[in-house]
């Protein structure tokens, strides 16, 4: 049945992640450069100044992205197989766990070094009395995300476990 919890939140979750692809990620500003991060591409805001960066610099983080938000709509779709469709969330929830870990640990290093900047992220929640940024589209909606597909893997589990239980009583 489509209809169930599970698919809901799977549907959320694409939604919610798909936010990332129409909004920037991270902006550099910086002596040598100014650069805007966004998961399709990279934007230098200096005229004149191309930015020295392979065509396969962006593909890993477009990639996983693109690939969490398809495997949840497909994922949708694959109820009748109860323990494929948990495998496929929780390679969802790796895939987003390695995207924030390449985010912060390799995009925000290499786009740094290249503009002479530190990463300054648009549409951040700044925690008042600090200067502390809580970057909202890079961390916390693949968090948000994450949650939603956990919720859809409970939701699978205690699926499979009703029809564990009906099958007992035959």
């Amino acid at each position: 049945m489509i209809q169930r919890k599970q698919s809901v939140y799977l549907f959320f979750a694409a939604a919610i992640l798909s936010v990332t692809y129409f909004f920037p990620l991270a902006a550099f500003i910086g002596e040598a450069n100014s650069l805007v991060l966004y998961v399709y591409k990279v934007i230098s805001l200096v005229p004149d100044l191309q930015v020295e960066l392979s065509p396969y610099f962006i593909l890993p983080m477009f990639t996983i992205v693109s690939l969490v938000v398809m495997m949840s709509l497909v994922t949708i779709f694959i109820f009748k197989n109860r323990r494929i469709q948990l495998l496929l969330v929780r390679f969802m929830l790796l895939l987003l766990l390695i995207y924030i870990g390449v985010f912060f640990f390799y995009y925000v290093d290499v786009l740094s070094n290249l503009s002479g900047g530190v990463a300054a992220y648009p549409n951040a929640l700044i925690i008042p009395s600090t200067e502390i940024q809580i970057p909202t589209i890079v961390f916390l909606v693949p968090l948000i995300s994450a949650v939603l597909l956990l919720m859809a893997s409970r939701g699978i589990i205690s699926d499979e476990k009703l029809i564990r239980s009906t099958d007992r009583l035959r």
